[in-house]
């Protein structure tokens, strides 16, 4: 009777653990993944830094309402060194781009066929005689970058990203460009996916019309950035429509987003080992971005720790015995260590921590690297947590129940 008993709740056991991987593997299903991809040339030097420092200052540098034409400015060049991007499609049929995902800005744009200048030369063009789901719209716009513009009309058709179609989706299309290294980015065109109130024309973001066309089962997406400041082509993962729990470790700490146009957040503290440097500062999580860019006064305080110049550079043996980054937000510590905040090249170190003199602190790839990062629109909330290795759900549900069966039969034959 008790071998029977036995047997009976290991058998029960099994049946739960069956139901419960396939209950995670469901929700797993639900979520739509698009494969995130890193310049092969990526690289991290004095140069590239303090390049891409000084884009961001020409993003950040006109407020909301300060726009050209409509349309907020946004650095375009030097693309090789710190942009993600993953593939979409436009049209009835398909016609494929490849686009940088931009929380830090809320259009869509890619280029026309009738752009005719060298910095579409090399990428993917839109074709709208080719569409049968094509609209027109003859809205002009421009937009002005710190190295250039880019000018078209917006337009209106399917949008396909992660096996979902956003239907009457409008876009820019880019007819002319002039002076900015657009010609040597290894992606077609941008995606925004910060809030509405960012966006230009009052155009609807694309992710607000996948929740608008219910598309998602959730008003949530999702980044998993892989390997922080390596060379490597697969950066990580956008998940559309809520967060895969085996990509981060323990729970998401989540914060209310502060100001809904840039996904903008307060943090409690931000530290450097033991040195508070800033109490109660906002800052914006931008995948647009690999740097973290700190205020003036705060960057300040961290280059002097180091005896840093104003780029950031000092001399350095090792950044081993160097102390840690710690971000205090929602009273827990998300703690950077320094081989993430900090690049060495020979007896030269350079803090991938830089200002660009704003009130804010702006969380890239430094930051976001290192933490999954759950963008909740409905919420308006963040979530973050600790990035764990790249183990689908699915596997992890697999193997509890492969281990249960392996416990069972070697409880069964007395091994």
């Amino acid at each position: 009777a008790m071998s029977f008993h036995f047997t009976a709740m290991a058998l029960l056991a099994l049946t739960l653990a069956v139901l419960l991987a396939a209950s995670e593997a469901s929700k797993v299903a639900r979520l739509h993944r698009i494969a995130i991809h890193r310049s092969p040339n990526f690289k991290r030097n004095q140069k590239a830094v303090v390049a891409e420092r000084d884009l961001v200052q020409k993003k950040y540098s006109q407020s909301l309402s300060q726009k050209a034409n409509g349309y907020p400015v946004e650095p375009l060049s030097n693309f090789d060194n710190y942009q993600y991007y993953g593939n979409i499609s436009v049209g009835t049929p398909p016609q494929y781009f490849m686009v940088q995902f931009d929380t830090g800005s809320s259009n869509l744009w890619i280029p026309s066929v009738s752009c005719t200048v060298a910095g579409c030369a090399n990428h993917q063009t839109y074709n709208q005689t080719a569409s049968s789901t094509y609209q027109a719209n003859g809205t002009y716009f421009s937009i002005t970058y710190g190295t250039g513009s880019v000018s078209g009309y917006l337009a209106l058709d399917s949008v396909s990203v992660g096996g979902l179609t956003v239907t009457q989706q409008k876009f820019g299309q880019v007819y002319t460009e002039i002076g900015t290294n657009f010609v040597d980015a290894l992606f077609d065109g941008i995606l925004g996916m910060g809030f509405p109130a960012l966006a230009a024309d009052g155009v609807v973001p694309v992710f607000q019309n996948m929740i608008n066309q219910s598309l998602v089962a959730n008003s949530v997406f999702s980044f998993y950035l892989r390997d922080n400041g390596s060379t490597v082509n697969y950066g990580g993962e956008l998940i559309l429509g809520g967060s895969d729990p085996s990509l981060y470790r323990g729970g998401l700490t989540y914060v209310p987003v502060s100001q809904p146009a840039y996904w903008q957040f307060i943090t409690d503290s931000i530290k450097i080992g033991n040195t508070v440097v800033s109490v109660g500062d906002a800052a914006i999580a931008d995948t647009g971005t690999s740097l973290i860019i700190a205020p003036l006064a705060e960057f300040d305080t961290i280059a002097a720790l180091f005896a840093a110049d104003s780029s950031g550079v000092f001399y350095c043996t090792s950044t081993k015995s160097m102390p840690d980054l710690v971000i205090n937000i929602q009273g827990v510590e998300f703690t950077i260590s320094p081989s993430y905040y900090i690049e060495q090249s020979g007896s030269e170190c350079q803090l991938l921590i830089q200002s660009i003199n704003q009130d804010f602190w702006i969380m890239g790839d430094v930051f976001l690297g290192r933490f999954y990062t759950e963008f909740d629109v409905g919420n308006q909330r963040l979530g973050f947590a600790p990035v764990n290795a790249a183990v689908p759900l699915s596997q992890m549900g697999l193997w509890k129940v492969l281990a249960l069966v392996m416990a069972w039969g070697l409880w069964k034959w007395g091994v």
